[in-house]
């Protein structure tokens, strides 16, 4: 049933024409009366609100701002730190006796490996600041 499922403008999933709503969409008629969440039971809180309330979210808080990547690549590609990249490639490739695509994809395997190293590794710092301050 996912494959009838597009995303309307409000970020939630709407069927396409003619094809039936999953029970998860439909709207809840009747909303619960106000309830501390310790009094609503799990299985009453409205998933389809939810979902809803989610999606909108999601979208609404995105960046606005109209973005002019090339123009961005451009200057990029025009900084003494990308130039010096170049040259690393080139170099790398020489020293290496492979060819400056294979040096070009190494160089950019290394420096998301470390990207994605210290990202992990300062998340988890701060998790475990979290949890040692609570």
């Amino acid at each position: 049933m996912v494959g009838h499922l597009v995303m309307n403008h409000l970020g939630t999933f709407n069927s396409k024409p003619g094809a039936p709503s999953p029970a998860w969409q439909q709207p809840n008629p009747t909303p619960p009366a106000f309830q501390s969440p310790a009094q609503v039971p799990a299985s009453a809180v409205p998933m389809d609100d939810l979902a809803r309330l989610f999606n909108t979210a999601l979208v609404s808080t995105r960046d606005q701002s109209a973005r002019d990547w090339m123009g961005e690549i451009q200057r990029l590609m025009e900084t003494p730190a990308f130039h010096s990249l170049l040259t690393s490639i080139r170099h790398l490739a020489r020293s290496q006796g492979t060819s400056e695509v294979s040096a070009a994809e190494e160089m950019i395997r290394t420096v998301r490996a470390l990207d994605s190293v210290w990202r992990d590794y300062v998340f988890q710092e701060g998790l475990d600041r979290i949890k040692s301050s609570g």
